[in-house]
C-alpha cells in the first residue's frame, strides 16, 4: 500500500517542479502588437552616456551653443555642425540587454519590439532597437550581440514622473551614466537625483 503511494508522491513533486520552472509571463511588460516611431532628427538628441566623457561633453556643449547663436538668422540655422565623436562608448560599459530591461520595468510601459524611424510617412525599420512608450515619446535603446550600444529619450516618457526620475537615477547609479541633452546643451549627472529632478522640471516648464 505504501509502495503504491510513493510513485504518486513523486509525480506530484515533479509537477510542482515543472510549475516552478515555467517562465514567468510577467517578467517583462507585454510587447505591443503595433510599432513605435521616433523621428530621425530625435536620434540620440537626448542620450545617456558614460560619465568618463564629462569633460569632452562640456566642451562640445559650449561649442554647439556658440555655433547656434552665431548661425541662427531668426527663422532657422544658416549652417549645420556635426557633433564630434567622444571617448568611451556606451557599449564599452558592457551592459547586458536583460539587465537594462530589469531597470526599465519600473517605467510600467509596454515593451515594443518593432521600432521605426525616418520621416512619417516613409518610415523604415530601426534595427536592433527596442522602445518603451508611444510614437514620438519614449525611451529607446539599441544593442549589439545582447550588449546595449546606445540609450536615448524622445519627447517625454509617457509615465508617472516619479517613475522616470527613479529609473534614470538607478541607471546612473548602476552604470555611472550621464544624460546629455543636445537640444538644450544641458548635462545631467544621473547619479545625482536632485539634478534629475531639476532637469525634468525644466523640461516640463518648456512645454
Amino acid at each position: 500500500m505504501q509502495l503504491a503511494v510513493i510513485p504518486f508522491i513523486l509525480i506530484l513533486i515533479m509537477l510542482g517542479w515543472l510549475v516552478l520552472r515555467k517562465p514567468n509571463p510577467t517578467k517583462y511588460p507585454p510587447a505591443n502588437s503595433g510599432s513605435i516611431f521616433y523621428h530621425e532628427d530625435d536620434y540620440r538628441q537626448v542620450e545617456i552616456v558614460p560619465s568618463e566623457n564629462f569633460n569632452e561633453l562640456i566642451k562640445q556643449a559650449d561649442n554647439i551653443q556658440d555655433f547656434a547663436e552665431k548661425n541662427f538668422d531668426g527663422i532657422g540655422y544658416t549652417d549645420i555642425m556635426a557633433r564630434e565623436d567622444y571617448g568611451l562608448k556606451l557599449k564599452d560599459r558592457g551592459i547586458p540587454v536583460a539587465e537594462l530591461e530589469k531597470v526599465l520595468l519600473n517605467l510600467s510601459l509596454p515593451r515594443k519590439t518593432s521600432v521605426t524611424t525616418g520621416i512619417s510617412p516613409g518610415e523604415m525599420i530601426s534595427k536592433n532597437t527596442l522602445g518603451y512608450g508611444e510614437n514620438y515619446d519614449g525611451l529607446f535603446f539599441q544593442f549589439e550581440s545582447d550588449i546595449v550600444s546606445s540609450i536615448w529619450i524622445v519627447g517625454t516618457i509617457p509615465t508617472d514622473k516619479d517613475k522616470v526620475i527613479d529609473t534614470l537615477h538607478v541607471l546612473g547609479l548602476q552604470w555611472n551614466l550621464l544624460l546629455m541633452d543636445w537640444n538644450s546643451c544641458e548635462l545631467v549627472d544621473l547619479k545625482d537625483k536632485e539634478q534629475v529632478i531639476k532637469y525634468l522640471s525644466y523640461e516640463d516648464s518648456e512645454e
